[in-house]
Parts: structure tokens; C-alpha cells; sequence
């Protein structure tokens, strides 16, 4: 089972895989995969034999650069 870390500053940030999760866009720890819910749904598992952390994005790179509407 996970332990919260004695610093948690950073605890409400990271979701584990299996862990049910608001809609957005979430990034992999430590690799490039980004999964996008469009609902409430369970973060997936990596399936390489190690536990997936994910970190939730606010705003992805395209939608940084999109043009403004209007």
C-alpha cells in the first residue's frame, strides 16, 4: 500500500494507476504518455511491471500555442 511521504507538498498532484480521477489531460511520470479522460474514469497501468504515476496537466503545449478564438 502507498504511504503519503512526510513532505507532501507535492501529494495532491500525483495519481496512481487504478486510481479514479477527475476529466483532463494526465502525463506518465518518467516517459511522454499522456492519457486524456473525457469523463471520470480509472488511470490505466503502464503493463511494464512497474507502478505508472501520473501528474495532471493544466495546459497541454497545443493548447498554449492554439490561435485565440474570435
Amino acid at each position: 500500500m502507498w504511504l503519503k511521504p512526510e513532505n507532501d507538498q507535492f501529494v495532491e498532484e500525483l495519481f496512481l494507476a487504478g486510481e479514479r480521477v477527475t476529466p483532463g489531460v494526465y502525463r506518465q511520470v518518467g516517459c511522454s504518455k499522456e492519457i486524456r479522460l473525457d469523463q471520470e474514469d480509472y488511470l490505466p497501468a503502464s503493463l511494464d511491471g512497474r507502478v505508472a504515476c501520473y501528474l495532471k496537466v493544466n495546459n497541454t503545449w497545443s493548447e498554449l500555442t492554439a490561435p485565440p478564438a474570435g
